[in-house]
């Protein structure tokens, strides 16, 4: 499951709408939607923002995502 996907869930499983992420974290709906359709991607302040309210761990919300495992294999390259 891919980031995007897994920001859409979580937030939709902890009962917020995109509006309600979107004043929590003082961004626009539209940000959040970009977030959730992997349009965007969410800054790592953003991020922890994003795993506390859906009370998760950031682990929880990159674990497995291939694109992130891709990057951070090349990078351990280096």
């Amino acid at each position: 499951m891919t980031i995007s996907e897994k920001l859409k869930t979580y937030r939709k499983t902890q009962g917020f709408t995109q509006e309600e992420v979107a004043k929590r974290l003082n961004v626009s709906r539209t940000t959040v939607s970009s977030w959730e359709t992997g349009r965007t991607f969410p800054d790592i302040e953003r991020m922890i923002n994003l795993a506390d309210l859906y009370q998760l761990s950031l682990d929880q919300l990159l674990r497995e995502d291939p694109q992130i495992m891709k990057n951070i294999k090349t990078l351990s390259i280096y």
